[in-house]
This record gives structure tokens, C-alpha cells and sequence, in this order.
């Protein structure tokens, strides 16, 4: 087996432990160009290009070689310096290989800035108000956006107008961490701090048609798979549960992190699931989504902020430092095949 904790110095050394042969000959690698800690990365729906959102302002679009190592050194396609402040979230119009959609974590830039990857430019920036924007989300259609506020409201973008359409408020002191568009156009999935996961109606959001017992406490994070049949949510109580979404019930919950878990993504065939705990400076979990046996794992010198899998190929993105200067972001990804 590979010892992958043995490659060449790296400033930000990753030790890679494989318990399954899907996982075997992979290896890592690093892009780099951003100043400062990478706070996003998302792929676009064709799997041809990765989106990531850094605390220097910046948006880099890069064109990732699916196979490690390479030949060539892989450098930024484009960048966009539209926001005033740091990048928080950002996320790929799901039926639209080129639309981006971001915001910025910050008061004095609480715009949701849209960018084509045709033309490398902004083409929209919508104010929601005064309070920092967290996390957004794209409907299903490509045809909204939702956001997460600081406040604990949801805000509405209407991408066709180009405007806010709608504001919504939790009722009574429950906090909101995070909200999913999913798992139909027609819901939203939120996670609390109270340790549920809600998916209410969008007509009736105050009115949730399930309200799923994840946690014993603080429900940081969600993912739903690329077809919507699973969704998994992490917590500050050191689980991940993953839930089948046909019969909306908890097939089982992966309990090997030692503190909160911070972010999580399904593979393209839903085979797998990475999440990233907090425990030591930070360790990313591969498990099987059939089984729940940890397939892989790797044990960072560094925080992990954000992880995708590209919908197109078992590749692995992660990102996140807690040393100011250095914003890298890391491929997973397999050995080139070989031609027979």
C-alpha cells in the first residue's frame, strides 16, 4: 500500500491512510495562487471547472487534471476580484456549467455577485441588507437563490430579475447554521442549532413536513448526494448522519470524529462520503455510504474550511489553513490508468 505520509516535504503535509483498494495509488497535490486561507471550493456541474473563494478578496476558476500527479503545472484559468472583502461561500448554477453565484461573509460587502465563465465578468450583484451573508444556495431550476444570513433569516434572490424576492425569519431563539435547496424544487432543508435537521415547504416555511433528530446538539453542516436519494448533516456533537431521503429515515450515523464536524460532500455515485472533524488539526473521513466503513483517511497539519467531490469523477477538492499567507488547495485524486 502507498505511504502517501512519505511524499516530498509540503508545507501543508497531508498523511494518507487507505483501508480499501478503491482508494489505492492516489495521491495529492496542491493549486496555489491565493494570498490567504481558502474559505470555498465548488465544481461546476460538467465537472470541467472548480470555483474557489478565498479570505483575498478573490474568486479563482481553475481547469483541474482528474489523474495525480501531473505533468504540468496547473495554474488559475481566470480570477475575479468583484468582492470588497472575504469570500465566504460560492456555489456553480446547478443546470449551467458556466453561472456562478457568491457572497461575502462580511457587512461592508453584502452583495451576491454572479459571474459567467464565458466572458470571465460579473453580470449581476444583488443587496440583501446589512447583515453578513454565510452560505447560499441554487434552487434545483437555476432559477433562485437562497441565502443564510447572520440575522438567522433565508433571503430570496430571483436570478431572473435579478432582485430579492423574499425574506424569511425563524420564530423563538433557535439559530440557523446553514439551508439546502432540496431535496425537490420544492423544499428547503435548514439545519439548527438545536440539533434537528428541517425540510419544510417552500410555501410554508414556518411549517416543516419533516424534522429530523440528527444531533444532540448544533447542526453545522448538510449535503445532499447528486440525485437527492441521501442527505447527510454533521454536528457539534462529533456525528454524521446519513439519511435516506426516499423513506426519510436514518440508514445510520458515523461517530469516528472527536470534535464538530465542519463540512461534508457526497462522490458522484454516491458511493462515498467525506466529512472533515476537527480533531487534531483536522481529519477527512472517506466512508461508504452502503456500509458506513471508513475507506479512507487523511490526517491534515491544518484545518480543513471546505471540501467537493467533482459530480463527473472521483476527485477530491479541500481547502482550508489557519496559517494567514498560504491559500492552497489540495486535489485527491487517482493514478492515471495505464493503456493495456
Amino acid at each position: 500500500m502507498a505511504d502517501y505520509g512519505r511524499l516530498p516535504d509540503r508545507e501543508r503535509g497531508v498523511a494518507v491512510h487507505t483501508h480499501n483498494s478503491a482508494f489505492e495509488g492516489y495521491g495529492l497535490r496542491d493549486l496555489s495562487g491565493h494570498r490567504k486561507k481558502v474559505n470555498a471550493v465548488a465544481w461546476s456541474c460538467d465537472g470541467r471547472r472548480l470555483a474557489s473563494g478565498s479570505g483575498d478578496r478573490m474568486i479563482r476558476v481553475w481547469s483541474v487534471e482528474p489523474y495525480c500527479p501531473v505533468a504540468k503545472t496547473e495554474r488559475a484559468d481566470a480570477e475575479y476580484g468583484s468582492h470588497s472583502d472575504a469570500i465566504s461561500s460560492l456555489q456553480w448554477r446547478p443546470d449551467h456549467p458556466d453561472l456562478l453565484a457568491s457572497c461575502s461573509n462580511s457587512k461592508s460587502d453584502t452583495n451576491i455577485r454572479f459571474h459567467d465563465a464565458r466572458t470571465n465578468k460579473q453580470t449581476a450583484a444583488v443587496q440583501l441588507g446589512n447583515e453578513k451573508n454565510l452560505v447560499l444556495s441554487w434552487s434545483l431550476d437555476g432559477l433562485s437563490v437562497v441565502v443564510t444570513c447572520s440575522n438567522d433569516e433565508i433571503a430570496f434572490v430571483d436570478t431572473r430579475k435579478m432582485r430579492r424576492s423574499r425574506q424569511w425569519g425563524l420564530s423563538g431563539h433557535t439559530k440557523l447554521s446553514e439551508v439546502r435547496w432540496g431535496p425537490s424544487q420544492s423544499f428547503l432543508t435548514m439545519a439548527l442549532d438545536d440539533g434537528t435537521v428541517r425540510i419544510a415547504p417552500l410555501a410554508r416555511l414556518d411549517s416543516p413536513v419533516w424534522r429530523l433528530n440528527s444531533h444532540a446538539s448544533h447542526t453545522t453542516c448538510l449535503a445532499y448526494s447528486r440525485d437527492y436519494k441521501f442527505l447527510a448533516s454533521g454536528g457539534s456533537d462529533a456525528l454524521v448522519s446519513l439519511w435516506d431521503m426516499d423513506e426519510v429515515i436514518c440508514l445510520r450515523t458515523c461517530s469516528r470524529p472527536d470534535q464538530s464536524v465542519r463540512t461534508l460532500s457526497f462522490s458522484h455515485d454516491n458511493s462515498w462520503l467525506a466529512y472533515c472533524s476537527e480533531d487534531g488539526y483536522g481529519t477527512i473521513d472517506v466512508v461508504s455510504t452502503q456500509t458506513g466503513d471508513v475507506a479512507s483517511t487523511l490526517n491534515l497539519k491544518s484545518y480543513c474550511e471546505t471540501m467537493a467531490w467533482c459530480p463527473t469523477a472521483p476527485v477530491l477538492a479541500f481547502a482550508g489553513d489557519e496559517k494567514e499567507g498560504y491559500g492552497a488547495i489540495s486535489i485527491w485524486a487517482p493514478p492515471k490508468p495505464t493503456s493495456s
